[in-house]
Formats: structure tokens, sequence, C-alpha cells
């Protein structure tokens, strides 16, 4: 059986993630609370040390919170491009 193949587009912006796309497109499902997150960070690092890289995918919601939450730098734009 032939890998199934993903394609990655970068969205023009973070709130793009938000949106869904299509079939087989990842998107955010929720936008976690810092409450939220602990446990929901474990689960992640578990699953990475056990899966590597394709964890991401199944902690997706994960990532973008935490990346969500950051705030942008003084200075800095909010998103490149």
């Amino acid at each position: 059986m032939a890998p199934q193949m993903y394609e990655f587009h970068l969205p023009l912006s973070p709130e793009e993630l938000l949106k869904s796309g299509g079939v087989n497109q990842y998107v955010v499902q929720e936008v976690l609370s810092i409450k939220h997150l602990p446990p929901q960070l474990r689960a992640f690092q578990a699953a990475f040390r056990a899966q590597g890289p394709l964890a991401m995918l199944q902690h997706f919601d994960t990532i973008y919170s935490i990346l969500h939450g950051i705030p942008p730098l003084p200075g800095a734009s909010s998103y490149p491009g």
C-alpha cells in the first residue's frame, strides 16, 4: 500500500488555521485555555517521545494554543509577510 501523501501550506495569517478548508487539512478544533494546557502538553511530550514528529499532527491544537498564547515582541510585526 502506498503511503498517504500530505500537502503542507503555510497560512497567510495564524487565524487561517482556525478555518476549515477541506478534506485532509489540519485546522484548529479548539484553542485551549492556559488552565487546560499543562495536561495536554504532557500528553504531547509523551506522544512525541513515542512517535516523533508525527505526534504534532495528533496534538495540533495543543501546539497552536501554545503559540497563540505567546505575546508578540515589542516592535515586531504580528506575522511575517
